[in-house]
């Protein structure tokens, strides 16, 4: 399925109103069905909700924007290199964020809004996922040779 533009510009719209509670919920639903991945954020959630938050709205503003989209998705896959984050993690941000949306959309979250959120994340988080592999690729690795090493005295 194509993703919908206008229906996540619209839900992005709908949800970007009801603010950083919207991130709160996700972080609550994501840790209750998901406890193991509690330990790879803060305790203070405050910072981390209104990042959430503000990439949401960003991915949702920007659905059309690949000159803007792909270089911030890029950079989010490889930032979040130094929080552990690994492809098994994707899905269950996926969940929560799919879950939160459904939530907070009430009747307005349809069958084709979801297919177009489901689409829309996995490319997403197809390009976060392979920029930070490609930031992590071992031809990346330049061996240490003599000339690193002081000389002797």
């Amino acid at each position: 399925m194509a993703i919908n533009i206008q229906l996540i510009k619209s839900s992005g719209a709908a949800v970007k109103d009801l603010g950083v509670p919207v991130a709160a919920h996700f972080y609550n639903y994501m840790f209750t069905h998901y406890p193991e991945v509690r330990k790879m954020f803060p305790g203070d959630m405050t910072e981390q909700r209104i990042r959430l938050f503000n990439s949401v709205i960003l991915i949702a503003t920007n659905i059309d924007t690949m000159e803007v989209l792909v270089p911030y998705l890029k950079e989010l896959g490889i930032g979040h290199i130094k929080y552990d984050t690994r492809p098994e993690h994707y899905p269950i941000v996926g969940k929560s964020l799919l879950n939160t949306l459904k939530h907070f959309l009430g009747a307005a979250w349809t069958q084709e809004m979801a297919e177009s959120w489901i689409e829309a994340y996995n490319l997403a988080a197809g390009v976060c996922i392979e920029a930070a592999y490609e930031a992590m690729a071992p031809s990346r690795f330049i061996p240490v040779n003599i000339d690193d090493v002081p000389a002797a005295v």
